[in-house]
């Protein structure tokens, strides 16, 4: 063999060599965003506290409900929320994580556990609808993402910003009628990056 023919096939060699890296790191690239979609969206996300007072004395056993007895959701130290796979729409656009503050006296029987429940904003719906934790029948406010921002009542909230209100319910629990104070706060974080895993194993 020439040198020529020598250097003809050592340069052949070498682009089929360039080429074929090329195309495992187009896979690779692919695969990597393909994953990182797969646990990673980018929604709305508001963290919201409802806190709960009563004229109820303790013991009352209020019917109340604070989410599932696994919490869907958490906040990780790092401020990032996580959220259960099995729980969030294909189509979700924002999420809020809410937590139930209320007195551990039994004043409140709740038909959950965890005291944490995540409502959905979706592209299919245009409100989202927050009832109250001791009347599902009640909605205590409707909420809107428009362009991730946060809208109550016509209202923009910023990320940063926060929706504070109270809410007076009427509950019968035997012969006695009780009033339930439902203190929402409800800040808006903005349009962030949500990380989605498979639900944790739950007793």
């Amino acid at each position: 063999m020439t040198s020529a023919g020598a250097m003809q096939r050592g340069t052949k060699i070498v682009i089929v060599l360039i080429v074929a890296a090329s195309v495992f790191a187009a896979v690779t690239l692919y695969a990597e965003s393909t994953l990182r979609q797969a646990f990673q969206r980018q929604l709305l996300v508001l963290r919201a506290t409802d806190a709960l007072t009563t004229n109820a004395p303790p013991g009352t056993a209020i019917p109340a409900s604070f989410g599932p007895h696994c919490a869907p959701a958490m906040f990780a130290q790092s401020g990032a929320l996580i959220v259960q796979s099995d729980v969030i729409p294909t189509d979700a656009t924002g999420v809020m994580y809410v937590h139930y503050d209320y007195t551990k006296d039994a004043t409140f029987s709740s038909t959950g556990g965890d005291d944490v429940a995540v409502l959905f904003f979706r592209a299919s719906v245009a409100q989202v609808g927050v009832a109250s934790a001791v009347d599902n029948a009640t909605t205590l406010f409707r909420m809107e993402d428009r362009n991730s921002t946060l809208f109550i009542g016509g209202v923009g909230y910023a990320a940063g910003q926060t929706f504070q209100v109270t809410f007076a319910t009427s509950v019968t629990v035997g012969s006695n009628t009780w009033t339930v104070q439902e203190a929402y706060a409800v800040t808006s974080l903005g349009f962030t990056t949500v990380t989605v895993q498979p639900p944790a194993a739950c007793q």
